[in-house]
């Protein structure tokens, strides 16, 4: 009964959407019933984080997606041709926060890259570690060393760092 009343009002909110803005605000709708819009991100593009790099537009890309699996974050959404991808789980934020990271081809060599999000805190976080994961893959910036491994010693029921 639930799944009909939703479908009826799906059906009723798109052909409102229809008469009243056309056919793109009707599949709009349907994204943000379903949970897959990006319309907030972009709205939040005006105060959005951006750096510009010297380089062309898929190397940005890939760079990036290199980033976000190399920092365990979910890759929720991507769209290479329109130039956005949609982050989740970020450390510090609540797992459903969104990030939207925006790409602009500025020219054949130059990119800007946009991190926006309503969360502050969740687009500050972002911007902070994929910029700096975008300038060691560049070249920008030296590798950063790796992280020590601490060796857990256990003696009966206590467990204790090992220096």
């Amino acid at each position: 009964m639930r799944f009909i009343f939703l479908i009826a009002v799906v059906c009723l909110c798109s052909s409102c959407e229809t008469l009243e803005h056309g056919v793109d605000n009707t599949v709009e709708v349907a994204k943000t019933l379903w949970g897959s819009s990006t319309r907030a991100l972009e709205e939040a593009r005006d105060n959005a984080i951006t750096k510009t790099y010297d380089k062309p537009y898929w190397d940005c890309v890939r760079s990036a997606v290199a980033v976000v699996d190399k920092r365990h974050w979910v890759l929720f959404k991507k769209d290479e041709i329109k130039g956005y991808m949609v982050v989740m789980g970020v450390h510090g934020a609540v797992n459903t926060t969104e990030i939207g990271v925006f790409f602009d081809e500025l020219s054949d060599t130059q990119t800007k890259v946009e991190v926006s999000s309503l969360s502050t805190n969740a687009k500050r976080r972002v911007s902070k570690e994929l910029f700096h994961g975008l300038d060691i893959a560049f070249g920008y910036l030296p590798p950063d060393p790796p992280e020590p491994k601490v060796v857990v010693k256990t003696t009966q029921n206590v467990t204790t760092p090992v220096p």
